[in-house]
């Protein structure tokens, strides 16, 4: 059983009393480089973690002489991250800089700045994460908790599976198949065959095509494709596939920091999508507060169960928010696959601050 730490929202104003409490940073040493995983939002709404209730975090980072940074990968989709200098833009406009630390874009400026990692697990035997995550000495994921289209939740498993793997690992994660063509609009002007980094894609009859036995699913002709005729083709997997995918990558990358890892969740401004999207979608319950554990698997689920146990907009309390909204997408293959393959557990000890 592991403990997860609770602050309730009204005691917001005594988090950095809340952190000493809880005892989770006790594996912080003087001169490391601490990881601060995040997601630094979007232009389309204010759905991110405001920084105000992360200085306190990294006020005690710095008082036990470590070195935090704040980091993230860009993402797989074309949009507002897909780069790093797009991604920035979001940084600066939810004033994250204000923060006073660094703030580095993982992964390269392509997504393909990358580490092979070999694993032993049901779907992969090798996984492409951001180089410079393997890098550092601990991580701390503060993770804005919300629902997902495909993992039905989107918790620190998530922002650590899909926030820190590199371009290809993404695609691993999402996809059985390679990048989708849509001939019709295809012009043919060969930018995509000029950029593939394994010379899958040929240019036939004016029309690129892309050579499945070839493609390393890296995406990159989908963010170089100047008229968008190439995309993702997203429901190649279904939902219980996908969480397990996800969990395997993120547990690459949490059980070799094992011991030095803590995840925080922060239950505000808790809507059925993920941050990602440009509208993430109606609140299900008014904020609720902030959790903190060193088990990745209890503190998601501990945040579920008070989802659950709150009265909803929507949904009354007992009511399971996230199956209610998405019946067919069970956040419960993540979590009951992370306890299979030894991320964590689903049993918690839930210790409120007084």
């Amino acid at each position: 059983m592991s403990n997860v730490y609770f602050l309730p929202i009204k005691k917001i104003n005594r988090l950095k009393e809340f952190i000493k409490f809880c005892n989770t940073f006790d594996w912080l040493k003087e001169g490391q480089n601490i990881a601060l995983k995040i997601h630094f939002g979007n232009k389309a709404h204010k759905n991110n973690i405001p920084p105000s209730y992360i200085s306190d975090i990294i006020k005690i980072l710095k008082e036990k002489k470590t070195f935090p940074f704040l980091t993230d990968t860009n993402v797989l989709y074309r949009g507002e991250r897909d780069n790093t200098f797009k991604h920035f833009e979001i940084v600066y406009l939810n004033n994250y800089q204000s923060l006073g630390i660094p703030i580095i874009i993982i992964g390269g400026f392509k997504g393909d700045y990358e580490k092979e990692v070999d694993v032993k697990f049901s779907h992969f035997d090798k996984v492409f994460v951001a180089k410079e995550i393997l890098e550092v000495d601990g991580i701390v994921a503060i993770t804005h908790f919300k629902g997902h289209m495909l993992a039905g939740i989107g918790g620190s498993i998530k922002n650590i599976g899909m926030g820190c793997a590199s371009r290809k690992g993404k695609f691993a994660m999402h996809s059985d198949i390679s990048p989708l063509i849509n001939i019709e609009s295809c012009k043919g002007c060969g930018i995509c065959a000029k950029n593939c980094p394994v010379n899958a894609i040929s240019i036939i009859n004016k029309k690129a095509n892309i050579d499945k036995k070839l493609c390393i699913g890296c995406s990159q002709c989908i963010h170089v494709c100047p008229i968008n005729a190439i995309s993702i083709p997203w429901s190649s997997v279904t939902p219980k596939i996908f969480q397990e995918r996800l969990v395997e990558y993120a547990a690459s990358i949490i059980l070799k920091y094992k011991g030095k890892f803590s995840a925080i969740n922060y239950l505000i401004n808790i809507t059925v999508d993920c941050d990602c999207c440009h509208n993430p979608g109606e609140i299900l319950v008014d904020d609720i507060g902030i959790l903190i554990s060193n088990d990745p698997v209890a503190i998601d689920k501990a945040s579920v169960d008070l989802i659950k146990e709150k009265e909803g907009k929507k949904f009354g309390k007992g009511v399971d928010k996230f199956l209610a909204v998405r019946p067919n997408v069970s956040y419960q293959y993540q979590l009951n696959y992370a306890e299979k393959i030894g991320l964590g557990t689903t049993k918690y000890q839930l210790i409120e601050f007084q």
